[in-house]
């Protein structure tokens, strides 16, 4: 293992299936309190696990699995709930949340991934707003789960670097400077093998695939929609990177969908109020 390439070995952990993509700890934890009251709320349950795009993940990888191949992939939280029934559902959100919970978080999970979480957060909720704002009502669900997992791949990097940087085996020593390079050159690489390995619903893999596309796809909407909601994070300061100089009115993408400058000036309004004092506490 030492002498082979970081990359090889990220790419060596994966195929071996021995990472788990992380589930925000805060998010676990309200989850299997929801679940410990004698009558869950199913409402604040399923709203809390469409929260967390490994939750959603997970759940959509049960749902698409082997045992119902031959059927259409479900493609949203509803679908994957009804196929598998509330009660095997709700089993094994709790069965992975109380795993996630027993297990230490790791310095680098500690470090990155509330920057990376409220990162999908806000491109999720960003993509729905501006679905609503051009007119695309029947994508507003659509776009939500887009956002969400446009940069999959950067929080199952992050999982991988972390199982490489807890122990001896590797004996590697990983630089801030070193794990954002790996997390931008390889997300999107690795967010289409989870796509491709775990029968996640192909509705949202054109978005990860071109959400970082220097041209925009004028024939996807939902690319588009992420591709706009993924500037104004990054201008607001969501993420591990900044772009405060970013001018959205003036993207492809804005042109595109036809969204003037006072809507945009409230889609930036929408994100800092649902995120107040990002733009100065954003990792770097």
């Amino acid at each position: 293992m030492a002498e082979k390439s970081l990359t090889e070995i990220i790419k060596e952990l994966v195929d071996a299936d021995r990472i788990r993509l992380p589930i925000h700890p805060t998010v676990a934890k309200q989850v299997i309190a929801c679940l410990a009251d004698e009558d869950p709320d199913s409402h604040k349950l399923w709203s809390l696990v469409g929260r967390d795009p490994a939750l959603l993940c997970i759940l959509f990888r049960t749902a698409n699995s082997s045992f119902f191949a031959g059927l259409q992939k479900t493609a949203s939280l509803e679908e994957a709930v009804t196929r598998l029934g509330s009660s095997k559902a709700r089993q094994v959100i709790e069965r992975v949340c109380r795993e996630d919970v027993g297990r230490p978080q790791g310095e680098l999970l500690h470090r990155y991934m509330n920057s990376l979480w409220q990162h999908a957060q806000g491109c999720a909720l960003g993509a729905r707003w501006l679905a609503k704002r051009c007119g695309y009502q029947s994508l507003v669900d659509q776009a939500y789960l887009a956002g969400l997992f446009h940069d999959i791949g950067k929080q199952l990097l992050l999982a991988v670097l972390q199982e490489i940087s807890s122990g001896d085996e590797f004996g590697i020593t990983l630089s801030g400077q070193l794990i954002q390079e790996v997390i931008a050159t390889m997300h999107v690489e690795q967010g289409l093998r989870l796509f491709e390995d775990w029968n996640l619903p192909e509705i949202y893999r054109e978005v990860v695939a071109d959400h970082h596309d220097g041209v925009l796809d004028t024939q996807n909407i939902l690319v588009a929609l992420v591709k706009l909601a993924d500037k104004g994070c990054r201008k607001a300061g969501l993420g591990l990177t900044i772009h405060q100089d970013i001018v959205l009115p003036t993207t492809a993408e804005a042109q595109f969908l036809g969204i003037d400058e006072v809507c945009l000036a409230e889609f930036e309004i929408m994100l800092e109020d649902h995120f107040p004092g990002r733009r100065q506490t954003s990792a770097g």
